[in-house]
């Protein structure tokens, strides 16, 4: 059995290289590649060192080509229900549409919780809370709940804030 090594391939970036290498691998053939390192640092050197080179051992080099070149299945085509199906699934996904009004108020919910940890984000909260009532715009019940825990939580953090300023 040679240990001489053999470049079977050459390629100008690692990701061809790479799934090149994992088909051999995978089908049992032991590869590796040169210069891959040369090539990711310093991409503006591939062509100074020859490309990325997938080597092989000597007595695997036919097999080798022959697994590299085995034509490819095309992938199946999706008929047009399986497509239907595809985009049936693809709605239940979508969340409900949000109006602008629900969309700041989620904003201001997301930056009141995190602001029990960061303070900053509290007075952005308290921000959008203020745009948000100033504006008049309405929103649904479900997003009710999310504007008086919103409040509740602006106002914990600013009692505690107030708290400790009025001990000093």
């Amino acid at each position: 059995m040679s240990s001489k090594l053999m470049t079977i391939a050459t390629y100008n970036n690692y990701i061809d290289a790479e799934l090149a290498k994992h088909q051999l691998e995978t089908s049992g053939v032991k590869a590796f590649l040169a210069d891959n390192e040369t090539a990711t640092t310093a991409w503006h050197l591939t062509v100074a060192v020859g490309w990325i080179k997938l080597k092989v051992l000597q007595s695997d080099v036919d097999r080798a080509v022959d697994i590299l070149t085995i034509p490819v299945e095309p992938v199946r085509e999706n008929t047009e229900l399986e497509m239907e199906d595809i985009w049936d699934d693809r709605d239940d996904d979508i969340s409900e549409y949000l109006t602008p009004a629900e969309q700041l108020l989620d904003r201001a919910f997301r930056s009141a919780v995190i602001g029990l940890i960061f303070f900053p984000l509290q007075l952005y909260s308290l921000w959008l809370l203020l745009r948000f009532f100033l504006s008049g715009m309405e929103v649904s019940r479900s997003r009710r709940i999310k504007l008086i825990a919103t409040l509740i939580f602006d106002s914990f953090v600013l009692f505690l804030i107030w708290a400790v300023f009025r001990m000093f």
